[in-house]
């Protein structure tokens, strides 16, 4: 199968589940994330706004007490992160994405962030992942300065056996999903 054929094979079995369901299944991916030692230890913490087919991390506010939150913003053909206080800081942009306000000083360094949480359409439980298709967050992940902690999050119809794998792709430490 291919890396298209698997994400529309994907995306379809995801359009099966009602909103109310995904949002359940979300609560219990942030459940786990916030229960790892890698979050609780955590000082700056990089999220993702979701997107559709991805689950929503939105309820991480409510655990993140001591922590610097920060968003990831598309500059052409980077990813930067930047400081968002709370989640009002998230505006819509040109994926239908929320991404934070392009303020200079809210801008975090990648060697500044422990625990960066990754989107994926498809992962493997040993942390292969299948992005949708613009390459954006395997290059993050190739930067020589990002030290953070991967944890990919998907819901368990978004696990598979494996994944077909090109030299640029990225994995990361660990997979959680709402099982």
């Amino acid at each position: 199968m291919t890396k298209a054929d698997l994400r529309r094979f994907v995306r379809e079995k995801l359009d099966t589940f009602s909103l109310p369901e995904l949002r359940e299944k979300s609560a219990r991916i942030c459940a786990a994330v916030a229960a790892r030692t890698e979050w609780q230890n955590a000082k700056t913490v990089g999220l993702f706004a979701s997107h559709t087919h991805e689950p929503e991390l939105d309820s991480l506010h409510l655990h993140a007490a001591g922590k610097q939150l920060c968003y990831p913003r598309v500059t052409g053909e980077h990813v930067d992160f930047f400081r968002v206080r709370d989640l009002v800081g998230l505006k819509p942009s040109r994926w239908e994405l929320r991404e934070p306000d392009l303020v200079l000083e809210n801008r975090v360094s990648l060697e500044e962030i422990d625990l960066l949480i990754v989107p994926g359409v498809a992962f493997t439980r040993d942390g292969s992942r299948l992005g949708r298709g613009g390459g954006f967050y395997d290059r993050l992940l190739a930067r020589s300065e990002l030290h953070a902690f991967k944890i990919g999050v998907c819901f368990d119809a978004q696990l598979v056996a494996a994944l077909p794998s090109e030299a640029h792709d990225r994995e990361v430490d660990v997979v959680l999903s709402e099982s």
